[in-house]
């Protein structure tokens, strides 16, 4: 039995050039991180960021929520569905720091072991406090909210790592995912599509033959958690379901999975910028996520 989180998802990198612009607030309920586009721009929709295991405060993804405000253009909500239970960000300095090659084997190992001995307590009470069954009512509760108390904006979803399942599950035809909108009394899904990368806890096929929401995946080729042949099975489903006349504006698919060479897990979010390969690799996926909702929200009806 796989795994819900692979070692990947506790490490990478803390972005020390990233000062976000955004402002702290309490949007339906929930504290928010909030990044709009530049003053006089007016956004094309609504972009909800379900984050990391490292939750809303993460600088990174602070700053990746900046960049769509201003690309896509668009507001973008990056609210704390874990409860304050999210994985402290000095886990990434603890999963980062590694003896040099040089150090003796015995000296390597220990560090190894003291290293996954500090990550269980912590792996162990964030998975309780969001599971499932905990945490996605949370998610549902806010999108409802979102969608019902708003216009006709187009609403989206970014979902990383721990918060690719929620996005994916978003995507799903459930009568939990619409709502009737208080201004105009019409049934609306709670989104209009739906990005992910490197999602974790996701079964597949199960949680991707209910998909029926526009979805665009970016993951690695040889991702720690999807691995190549969950991957090709995903990718292939995915294609399956464009080839069934899943499509959109312009003849383009509804449906898309781009892999990534040699990203790794968290690159989209906690990729080294230092490392040239992996800081491209994350530019192309913040270039794949803006395009996606570009072109989404700018779809008709």
């Amino acid at each position: 039995m796989q795994a819900p989180m692979c070692r990947d998802c506790f490490a990478g990198t803390l972005r020390g050039d990233a000062t976000p612009a955004g402002t702290e607030e309490t949007i339906h309920g929930v504290p928010t991180y909030v990044a709009r586009p530049a003053p006089g721009v007016e956004p094309l929709g609504t972009v909800v960021i379900l984050t990391d295991a490292f939750g809303w405060k993460l600088r990174n993804t602070r700053a990746l929520a900046d960049a769509y405000a201003q690309r896509v253009p668009c507001t973008v909500y990056v609210p704390d569905f874990m409860n304050g239970h999210a994985i402290p960000e000095h886990v990434l300095s603890l999963t980062e720091a590694k003896p040099p090659p040089t150090a003796w084997f015995v000296t390597r190992a220990l560090h190894k072991i003291f290293t996954t001995l500090s990550l269980v307590p912590l792996l162990l009470r964030f998975l309780f406090h969001n599971r499932q069954a905990v945490a996605h009512p949370r998610v549902l509760s806010f999108m409802t909210a979102l969608r019902g108390n708003g216009t006709d904006n187009k609403v989206g979803v970014a979902g990383f790592c721990w918060g690719g399942l929620h996005a994916v599950l978003l995507t799903h035809d459930t009568p939990q995912n619409t709502t009737v909108a208080v201004h105009d009394g019409v049934r609306r899904p709670l989104i209009d599509c739906a990005f992910t990368a490197h999602p974790s806890l996701l079964s597949v096929p199960a949680h991707i033959e209910g998909v029926v929401r526009p979805l665009s995946v970016a993951n690695g080729e040889d991702d720690q958690y999807m691995g190549r042949e969950k991957m090709q099975k995903l990718k292939g489903i995915m294609e399956g379901k464009n080839g069934e006349g899943g499509g959109g504006g312009g003849g383009e698919e509804k449906y898309e999975v781009v892999v990534y060479p040699g990203a790794k897990h968290g690159f989209a979010v906690r990729g080294d910028r230092d490392d040239p390969l992996q800081r491209e690799r994350g530019e192309q996926s913040e270039e794949q996520a803006v395009r996606w909702f570009r072109r989404w929200f700018a779809e008709e009806g």
